[in-house]
C-alpha cells in the first residue's frame, strides 16, 4: 500500500509539473504571453471554487492526468483537489511576475520558502521567539481540511509573490495529495519542519564563516 501511495504522488508531481512548466514558459515568451496569460487568468477565478467547478480550466487539470487519479463519484479526488490547489496558486503566484515563481527541486519546498522569506523581511519577523513559525505557516500545518489548507496557502503564496521567492509547484501538488491521507499527514509536516530548520541551521553556520 505504501508503494502505492509513494506511485501517486510521485506521478501528480511529475504531471503538475509538466503543466506549470508549459504554462510558464507560455507565459514568460514574448510569443506566447498572451495565450499564457488567459489560461493562467482562467486558473486564478477558479482558485475559490472546487476542482472541476471551472469549465475553463477542465483541460488543465483533468486532461492527460492517470484514470485511475480522475474522480468518479459526485466528489473530487484527492489527485484532483492536488493539481487543483498547486495549479491555482501557481497562477497566484506567477501573476504580474517576470520571472519564473515555479522552480524545480527539493531545495524549493514550502519549508525552506518560508525560511527564506523571514531571511529576506527580517523587519516583520524581528518578533518571532526561536523556533516560532509565522503565524500563517503555523496555521497551515495544523489545518484539518483542503479549504482550510487552501485558504493559508493562498495567504502565504501572496506573500511569497511579494518577495520573489519561488516553489516547486509539483512538489506542492504531491504534498496537498499526501496531506489527504490520515497516514502520510505525519510525513509532510515533518519534512517542511525539517525544510525549515535547516535552512536556519546554514543561516547559522554561514554566519559563524562571516
Amino acid at each position: 500500500m505504501q508503494e502505492v501511495r509513494e506511485v501517486a504522488s510521485k506521478e501528480i508531481r511529475n504531471f503538475v509539473s509538466s503543466k506549470v512548466h508549459k504554462l510558464q514558459s507560455s507565459y514568460l515568451s514574448v510569443s506566447g504571453k498572451s495565450a499564457g496569460a488567459r489560461q493562467l487568468a482562467a486558473l486564478r477565478h477558479a482558485i475559490t471554487g472546487e476542482p472541476g467547478s471551472s469549465a475553463d480550466v477542465w483541460d488543465l487539470e483533468i486532461g492527460g492526468l492517470r484514470d485511475d487519479l480522475v474522480g468518479k463519484g459526485d466528489r473530487p479526488s484527492r489527485a484532483e483537489w492536488a493539481v487543483h490547489g498547486a495549479l491555482t496558486l501557481y497562477a497566484f503566484h506567477q501573476q504580474s511576475r517576470s520571472e519564473p515563481m515555479h522552480v524545480s527541486g527539493n531545495e524549493h519546498g514550502l519549508g525552506f520558502a518560508m525560511r527564506d522569506l523571514i531571511q529576506r523581511d527580517k523587519a516583520r519577523y524581528d518578533n518571532l521567539a526561536e523556533g516560532e513559525l509565522p503565524r500563517r505557516f503555523a496555521a497551515l500545518v495544523t489545518a484539518e481540511s483542503m479549504a482550510e489548507m487552501l485558504h493559508y496557502l493562498r495567504q502565504l503564496v501572496q506573500q511569497l509573490k511579494s518577495a520573489g521567492i519561488p516553489l516547486d509547484y509539483g512538489l506542492l501538488a504531491a504534498d496537498l495529495y499526501r496531506l489527504q491521507d490520515a497516514y502520510q499527514v505525519g510525513s509532510v509536516r515533518r519534512r517542511w519542519g525539517r525544510e525549515f530548520a535547516r535552512r536556519k541551521r546554514q543561516e547559522l553556520s554561514e554566519g559563524k564563516e562571516g
